[in-house]
């Protein structure tokens, strides 16, 4: 898959690259984010962000791929990512999910808004999506607040979705379609 750039107001949306890995985790490694991702453990080692970001590259290579992933980047500097993942071809190809994180640094600037907003256009067209769907958890106001901000509409809670450390979250689904 050829490297695509979508360009923001201040950042550019890249694909993955190893050498992002140093700012990567700098930026992944974050509390607020494992407490969101049901995957990431926290403390994030630096050879758990490698593991991401190969992760990552290996879906480049795929002919069809179900996710591609997308660096923020200020400056040279991975500040966050946007997955477009789970997307699906056949009868199905008419849907996809969107996942993201920002670095703390970078939150409440807009940033992750825009980046939405320009990820959201790129997957419609490229995939021909008719419907886009975000999961976040329902004690996550400034998520819900930036995918209202970028479109998305509240579908509904799914409650009791997920189970992480000793817990049941809630899920909001929000979802854009065309």
């Amino acid at each position: 898959m050829a490297e695509t750039i979508l360009k923001g107001k201040d950042f550019i949306l890249r694909h993955v690259r190893m050498s992002d890995l140093e700012s990567y985790h700098k930026n992944l490694n974050d509390r607020t984010i494992a407490k969101m991702m049901m995957s990431l453990p926290y403390p994030c080692s630096l050879n758990c962000a490698k593991k991401e970001i190969l992760s990552n590259l290996k879906q480049y290579k795929e002919r069809k791929p179900t996710k591609e992933a997308f660096i923020i980047d200020i400056d040279g500097k991975s500040i966050g990512k946007l997955s477009i993942k789970d997307i699906s071809y056949g009868f199905l190809k008419h849907k996809a999910e969107l996942a993201y994180w920002i670095g703390r640094k970078y939150r409440n600037k807009g940033i992750m808004t825009e980046a939405v907003k320009l990820i959201t256009k790129y997957a419609f067209k490229k995939y021909k999506l008719k419907r886009l769907v975000v999961y976040t958890r329902s004690f996550n106001k400034a998520s819900r607040s930036m995918l209202e901000h970028a479109g998305f509409k509240l579908e509904g809670i799914l409650r009791k979705n997920k189970w992480k450390k000793g817990k049941y979250l809630d899920d909001c689904i929000y979802a854009l379609v065309r």
